[in-house]
């Protein structure tokens, strides 16, 4: 690719180490989840863009947390700058709307690839509608973790939006038959960046809601979608403990 004018800013050398593995909260309910469980709560964070970055107590941190954010944009800049930092390893946590009658509100998805449905990836050299996870095999990790904790999930594409309100029940029927299971707003930029940026990555999202009938069923207040999450909160927790 063209050399870009504007690039990451670079790193200051009084500024305390970025870990290698980085975790993606995109939600403020998740990141708050993961700064208790992570013990991560004493530690106020610096700022990076609209985010926070977080580290765990240790002369050299194994890994760090860093949110909220929303969309493509935001995600992709986040992932390009702590790459350059040192990030090698980045595991996202969100959350996604099911559009296939298979996942319900509360159901755990591990996305394998993502319909490119927004501009950011575009920006970074993407020419093909669909982008798969980066070569590494940190799905397999997940999946690991996953099945030690007794969660149960499903795996497929996911459909990235950057219009939350343009989902149109031509748009779900399209991308359904295309394959994807789920949208969402930020992945298939994330594996676009990984790419590009020669890193892991891998996502674990919670279904929020359901749109597979092509009407709109929020699920934010269902215990079953509350209690996925603080699942998984435990589950990341968990492996990064013990990476």
């Amino acid at each position: 690719m063209e050399e870009a004018i504007v690039n990451p800013p670079v790193r200051r050398g009084d500024k305390p180490p970025i870990p290698p593995w980085v975790v993606m909260a995109a939600t403020g309910p998740d990141l708050r989840r993961l700064r208790q469980r992570m013990a991560l709560s004493d530690d106020r964070g610096e700022g990076l863009y609209l985010s926070r970055i977080y580290r765990a107590a240790a002369d050299v941190p194994r890994y760090g947390l860093v949110g909220p954010f929303m969309g493509a944009p935001q995600a992709a800049m986040l992932m390009e700058t702590l790459s350059s930092w040192g990030g090698a390893h980045f595991l996202f946590v969100g959350w996604c709307g099911a559009i296939d009658s298979q996942l319900r509100t509360g159901d755990i998805l591990l996305p394998t690839s993502a319909f490119i449905d927004e501009g950011t990836s575009r920006g970074y050299g993407a020419r093909d509608d669909q982008v798969g996870l980066p070569p590494g095999g940190l799905l397999h990790v997940v999946r690991r973790s996953l099945g030690d904790n007794d969660l149960s999930f499903k795996e497929g594409a996911v459909w990235t939006t950057d219009a939350v309100f343009r989902e149109t029940p031509a748009k779900v029927e399209r991308f359904r038959q295309h394959g994807a299971l789920a949208v969402e707003m930020e992945l298939s930029a994330c594996m676009t960046v990984a790419r590009l940026c020669n890193v892991r990555f891998a996502a674990i999202l919670v279904v929020s809601d359901e749109l597979s009938d092509l009407t709109w069923r929020p699920g934010f207040h269902d215990p079953r979608f509350k209690q996925a999450c603080k699942a998984i909160s435990q589950t990341v927790t968990t492996l990064c403990q013990t990476l």
